[in-house]
């Protein structure tokens, strides 16, 4: 984030109006150590070269497919 976006951030944060837990609450938030992503980028660039590799079989004939609400059922 740019420091134009962090002061119109800060000052529309100043310009709430917030209870004491509220800012808290906030505080913890903003300072939070951001969560890892559950997948690598190469991890879905593979998944999804896979995926395109599987379609281009199932086009071909090489592959056979499942009805979607087989599918849904999994889940």
């Amino acid at each position: 984030m740019n420091s134009i976006a962090m002061n119109n951030l800060w000052n529309y944060l100043q310009g709430l109006q917030l209870t004491a837990s509220n800012r808290k609450w906030l505080a913890d938030k903003l300072t939070q150590t951001p969560v890892q992503s559950v997948m690598s980028d190469d991890e879905i660039r593979d998944g999804l070269t896979e995926s395109f590799k599987q379609l281009e079989e199932l086009k071909k004939g090489k592959r056979k497919g499942r009805k979607a609400e087989e599918l849904l059922n999994e889940l």
